[in-house]
């Protein structure tokens, strides 16, 4: 159920098998009566989710907008901690409009409509508090075994944070987060999951944590000590996605990320 067609029984024409009713007839899909399609998960064309997990994942592409905003603002005389903002800034704004776009032209009205859900919302608390437990709980565990100390993602964004907080509380605490639940849960896990839940869970989850993760060989050993907690992370906001949709995934992703800031400034 990929990409493959499937034909109303009413009309006889071919759609795509992800929708709500036949785009000709209106007739309701009866894959969805019968909930083997998950009636939360914004399913966008196949290729527009491949287009958000590619946008967003591609480090060419986050390469080339940052090189382009260096030589923009090169000729400048700036510090080199304002350039590293600026950077920051500026291509995940871009990426947020490219990501956006691809939504905006494909189906906008089913995704939007995963939005109207109050109760998705409060989900979204729940799933958050979720992650900050289960975060405090597995860096304790790991306590036990290793001298716990950030890591090169973690560092970024204290530095950041510290010497930006204003711009880190929109970049780090909201934008981001959207980003990534449009590039992870929306692109690659509704894509995964025409094929399989399950698959989508644990690739996606994989992926999600490996982006937060430095191959840098002087910082391996303690890359691998903080790679559990991403990938827990990532299960968790698979299932809050696949458990109540977008709505739900965005909200404790982003609460979740304001609490770190928070942590971070207060601590």
């Amino acid at each position: 159920m990929l990409i493959k067609y499937k034909k109303c029984p009413n009309c006889g024409t071919y759609y795509e098998p992800t929708l709500e009713k036949c785009p000709h007839c209106y007739k309701h899909n009866e894959l969805y009566l019968n909930r083997e399609i998950s009636t939360s998960i914004a399913y966008l064309h196949p290729f527009a989710q491949l287009g958000l997990f590619l946008a967003g994942f591609s480090f060419v592409g986050m390469l080339l907008i940052q090189l382009t905003i260096f030589y923009i603002i090169d000729s400048f005389d700036l510090s080199e901690g304002v350039v590293d903002a600026i950077i920051n800034t500026g291509t995940y704004l871009i990426l947020l409009l490219t990501l956006a776009s691809i939504v905006f032209f494909t189906r906008r009205k089913h995704f939007f409509s995963k939005y109207k859900r109050g109760i998705d919302y409060i989900y979204g608390i729940g799933y958050a508090i979720t992650l900050i437990l289960m975060g405090s709980l597995i860096g304790n565990f790991i306590s036990i075994f290793h001298e716990t100390s950030d890591n090169i993602n973690q560092t970024a964004a204290v530095s950041y944070s510290h010497n930006y907080p204003i711009l880190a509380f929109f970049i780090l605490g909201i934008i981001g987060p959207i980003c990534e639940e449009l590039t992870y849960r929306v692109g690659l896990y509704s894509f995964l999951r025409r094929i399989n839940k399950y698959l989508a869970i644990g690739v996606s989850a994989v992926i999600f944590a490996l982006i937060h993760f430095s191959f840098k060989q002087e910082a391996i050993i303690n890359e691998l000590w903080s790679l559990p907690s991403y990938l827990v992370s990532g299960v968790i906001l698979a299932l809050a996605y696949e458990h109540r949709g977008p709505a739900c995934s965005m909200v404790a992703h982003i609460l979740y990320n304001i609490f770190a800031f928070i942590l971070i400034l207060t601590v």
